[in-house]
């Protein structure tokens, strides 16, 4: 997506005041890209067009308290990166590959595998979000570390001091619960 242009936050602003086809025409010029977006990062044509429409949904209502001392491009590039992390996150279910971590180490005692699944869902759940996602794309969604900061936006040394804490927090949360 392009840096908004001087057209765009007029529309802004005139939808901020009530004209609805100020929204209609960000619409038919934004939703394109952003469906375009998700699809080259390996999203299917119909999940695309949805995960379109619920952004465009959250903008009707977002738009009303838009601050133009943002950049509404970084707005835009914010929601759909969040919205992409929540379409893998609820993907795959997420614990098999810690189960199969946890089955194989030698210094756990077997377990059956719904309880382990809950242990490693809810130690999940406690790891602050920003580090949780790094996680989540690395080992659920089999992302590269330096895939992972493009989409996070974030620099890759930040990727892998996240991974590495989450990875330290995870196993000791997980051997903690099975005391």
């Amino acid at each position: 997506m392009s840096n908004v242009d001087e057209n765009d936050l007029k529309l802004i602003h005139d939808y901020q005041n009530g004209n609805e086809d100020a929204f209609t025409l960000l619409f038919h010029k934004y939703y394109p890209i952003v469906c375009k977006i998700f699809m080259m990062k390996g999203v299917s044509q119909a999940d695309s067009d949805d995960m379109t429409e619920e952004i465009f949904i959250k903008l009707i209502t977002g738009l009303k308290s838009y601050h133009f001392d943002k950049n509404f491009d970084h707005y835009l590039n914010k929601i759909v990166r969040n919205k992409l992390i929540d379409y893998y996150r609820k993907s795959r279910r997420t614990c098999s590959f810690f189960e199969e971590q946890f089955i194989q180490d030698k210094s756990f005692d077997p377990i059956n595998l719904e309880e382990l699944h809950d242990i490693i869902e809810c130690c999940l759940q406690k790891i602050i979000d920003k580090i949780r996602r790094s996680i989540l794309l690395l080992w659920i969604e089999g992302f590269k570390r330096a895939q992972m900061a493009e989409l996070l936006n974030i620099p890759l040394g930040t990727v892998h001091s996240n991974l590495e804490r989450g990875k330290i927090i995870l196993r000791k949360c997980v051997e903690d619960s099975l005391k």
